[in-house]
């Protein structure tokens, strides 16, 4: 089983400007041999925040809901998720097969394949950590744990329907409203969950992505702005996603196939 068989679609978001991610996403893909089966979606932009935080938060948003909501209405049963500045671990290259034969026997209705291995799901901010399951690449994540960096993901079922309308209703509130307004995309899918505790939700532990070092669209630092220390950051930057995909590679390629998950 590869993941064209398993997902009904795989769907990337990407701008076009953003050349630097574009390229390392084409990367990906033909990494995972499914550059004839991606639905490549070129990311909303707006000019106004609207009830947003930022005009960019609108944008990211919106490109995910449009995604699911095409989805919806194909009426696609498995949808697999990419923003175009993910890396993909050489482990998921390696054992692709034994990660979906795990997903297709076993009850999910969201799996994050790269997100970050702690949770912010105490009222003191202590981080929780989302702890590995032995000979499995999945753990399952309790509801009132928040997850972050929805950049590899995936969803089934009837939550895909669900996330468009939840998202809908709160296009028309305001952003401080009590029954949920317009915010961040991690935000809705946390509270999805927190709202419909029989979705089940995993988590890749150790996580089977990450998001490359890049100036974020969402939060850019301050000196991404100044001139004289922008290019010394990308160069950086560039070193930094050079080492860890390397290292990452080193590591999984070593490994035999029939070795244990954890």
């Amino acid at each position: 089983m590869n993941f064209t068989d398993y997902f009904d679609r795989i769907a990337i978001v990407y701008l076009p400007e953003r050349r630097r991610r574009l390229k390392s996403m084409k990367r990906q893909v033909q990494r995972l041999n499914i550059e004839d089966c991606v639905q490549w979606f070129k990311g909303l932009k707006f000019k106004e925040a609207g009830q947003f935080p930022k005009a960019s938060v609108r944008g990211c948003v919106m490109s995910n809901y449009e995604i699911l909501r095409q989805a919806a209405q194909d009426k696609i049963e498995r949808l697999l998720l990419f923003q175009a500045d993910c890396v993909l671990s050489q482990r998921l290259i390696c054992q692709e097969q034994s990660i979906l034969d795990e997903l297709a026997s076993r009850s999910w209705d969201i799996a994050y394949f790269g997100c970050q291995p702690y949770s912010n799901d105490q009222a003191d901010g202590k981080k929780i950590s989302i702890d590995p399951t032995p000979n499995r690449f999945f753990s399952r994540v309790d509801v009132h744990q928040n997850i972050r960096e929805t950049h590899f993901w995936a969803c089934q079922g009837q939550v895909i329907p669900q996330l468009v309308e939840f998202m809908e209703a709160s296009f028309e509130r305001p952003a401080d409203h009590p029954d949920y307004g317009p915010t961040y995309f991690d935000g809705y899918m946390n509270e999805i969950r927190y709202r419909n505790p029989d979705l089940t939700t995993l988590a890749a532990v150790p996580y089977l992505g990450w998001p490359l070092s890049s100036t974020s669209n969402l939060n850019p630092s301050r000196l991404d702005g100044i001139p004289g220390i922008s290019p010394a950051l990308q160069a950086v930057r560039g070193a930094k996603n050079f080492c860890l995909e390397t290292g990452d590679f080193i590591r999984h390629s070593l490994l035999s196939k029939n070795q244990q998950v954890n």
